[in-house]
């Protein structure tokens, strides 16, 4: 028998030792590691999931194109093909005065009769977000002085108040997701620490007869690893009862604002990944705990 399978089979007999000896710190350890790592995993899935169905929500602006009156379809349709070419428009959309009357009609509930038309051809020009005031105001400008355009309605600030509301947004993501980790990591570290359980006299002993430190910390580090695994599925266990439980409830609230979100738990794939991240990090971190522990004494 090597000296290297024979030092992991004593590490593994001295976890599960620990474990027997230290029941209480060790099912304490996690149960406080299964409600962290379930907290981090429905926070996670459900800002994933909300992300993931909101980004495809268009928040570009329309620059809304009126014609002269008696403006032809034909001419209309030529406007749409210049206005297509300027930089920063995305599309264009051409509104018959037929279509804008019914629209207006289906808007205010109200059966609008008129023996003539009053309404001209209208273009719906979408702005990409990713240009500036000053390109937006160059581009009205232009559509302005083409022949046939009676008036461009339009917002040059709007690209700039979305990009500051992302920001926001993305700032307050960043501060409050690191606080939280931060504070997930801290929890995670003292449950370590509770899974480190051999005595001090038994590393003592070790450092006399020679053993490195790697070798007098494995049991601890493997220990904590494996209360790791076991809560990491524990909590994939909790965080999707969790979400099934609320995701109706949620779905329905965002619906109200047109918001069509399905909230699922992670992929299989995810999920297995958290499991085996979850295990590497109970042995560093209950490798750590225990050489702070030991540290200056051995």
């Amino acid at each position: 028998m090597s000296n290297a399978f024979a030092a992991r089979q004593w590490a593994t007999m001295k976890l599960f030792e620990g474990v027997s000896r230290h029941k209480g710190k060790v099912l304490i350890s996690l149960v406080i590691t299964t409600l962290a790592m379930s907290l981090l995993l429905v926070a996670f899935t459900l800002s994933l999931t909300a992300y993931n169905s909101v980004k495809g929500v268009s928040v570009a602006q329309e620059m809304t194109i009126f014609t002269n009156q008696g403006v032809s379809s034909e001419r209309a349709a030529n406007l749409k093909e210049t206005i297509e070419k300027q930089p920063g428009i995305t599309r264009v959309r051409l509104v018959s005065p037929d279509e804008a009357l019914g629209l207006i009609g289906d808007t205010d509930n109200t059966d609008l009769s008129f023996s003539t038309n009053p309404l001209p051809n209208i273009l719906l020009a979408t702005v990409s977000t990713d240009i500036p005031e000053k390109q937006v105001d160059e581009t009205a400008k232009f559509i302005e002085k083409q022949p046939g355009v009676d008036s461009v309605a339009y917002d040059s600030t709007w690209n700039s108040n979305i990009q500051a509301l992302k920001n926001a947004f993305a700032k307050f993501g960043l501060l409050t997701g690191g606080l939280l980790c931060g504070l997930i990591l801290m929890v995670l570290l003292g449950s370590a620490s509770l899974a480190a359980t051999t005595p001090l006299k038994e590393a003592l002993r070790l450092n006399s007869m020679g053993a490195p430190t790697s070798f007098i910390v494995r049991p601890d580090a493997w220990r904590a690893g494996f209360v790791f695994l076991l809560a990491s599925l524990a909590s994939i266990v909790i965080a999707d009862l969790a979400i099934s439980s609320i995701a109706p409830a949620l779905s329905t609230a965002l619906g109200l604002y047109h918001l069509p979100v399905t909230f699922q738990p992670l992929p299989l794939s995810w999920q297995v990944a958290f499991i085996v991240v979850s295990f590497l990090l109970g042995n560093i971190l209950g490798g750590l705990t225990s050489y702070l522990g030991y540290r200056g004494k051995i």
